[in-house]
């Protein structure tokens, strides 16, 4: 159930991708208009900006290692991997490791969401539509980058996405395996499990789980050590569901996330 409900993100515009990041136990959006990195609590508040030059429309963000992060731009399909390390009040992308994805480049429907799995070492890279994607992406984000870069489109493991109307985030969930996409003009969140079969779902309309009005346009999805889910929209507000005594019985017997 919705534990935190439409709370503002104040001086923000057009937040977009989120990602939890363990070593701080803290989270890190994107903002797809002002080109900034914000790290916030586990309760929507913000605790540092950075501004990141070289990039024009930043969609999602995913941590990868210690401050390592990969970006996505939706304007050129690219990737950038960034070390926040060093980063300060801003940071240029320019000397950043990059690839550009050359799959249906389609204005402003290009790769729009990102998520490290860190068991099987890849990138899932999803496209929001025309036509919707998720790619896995090898070696792009190894420690040495002397490892080809490997892409495999996954759409034939995941057939129902087809259901969804776009895609909007991705976040894989370590412990069970399992893939959860994030579909904006639906405002719907679905959940696979490692065979790519649909198991369950969280509706983000009014009157489901708490949720006093349907979020308008929910972009960004992270998944945290509790197994509480993040989620933050684009006219920027933020969301925590938090798991309820019932849903935790369900998880223990059939391993669900939501």
């Amino acid at each position: 159930r919705v534990s935190i409900d439409a709370k503002p993100l104040p001086g923000l515009n057009d937040a977009s991708g989120l990602t939890y990041h363990a070593p701080s136990n803290t989270l890190f959006a994107v903002l797809n208009q002002e080109p900034l990195i914000v790290q916030l609590s586990l309760k929507g508040a913000i605790m540092r900006k950075i501004r990141v030059e070289g990039v024009s429309d930043m969609e999602d963000i995913t941590h990868v290692r210690d401050l390592i992060f990969v970006l996505v731009d939706e304007s050129d399909n690219r990737l950038f991997m960034v070390d926040l390390s060093q980063a300060g009040g801003k940071m240029d992308t320019g000397a950043a490791r990059k690839i550009t994805l050359g799959f249906d480049k389609n204005g402003n429907k290009n790769f729009e969401g990102i998520s490290w799995d860190r068991v099987n070492n890849r990138l899932i890279v999803a496209k929001e539509k025309d036509p919707k994607r998720l790619l896995e992406v090898r070696g792009f984000a190894d420690t040495e980058p002397c490892n080809p870069i490997e892409i495999r489109d996954l759409g034939e493991s995941y057939p129902l996405i087809a259901a969804l109307r776009d895609l909007a985030a991705v976040s894989f969930h370590e412990p069970t395996g399992h893939l959860l996409v994030l579909s904006e003009e639906s405002k719907l969140i679905k959940e696979f499990n490692k065979t790519g079969k649909h198991i369950s779902s969280l509706l983000l309309w009014r009157g489901f789980h708490g949720i006093q009005h349907s979020v308008p346009q929910p972009e960004g999805l992270a998944i945290g050590p509790d197994n509480s889910l993040y989620v933050i929209s684009e006219p920027n507000l933020f969301y925590v569901f938090s798991p309820s005594g019932a849903a935790e019985k369900v998880k223990s017997k059939t391993q669900k996330m939501i």
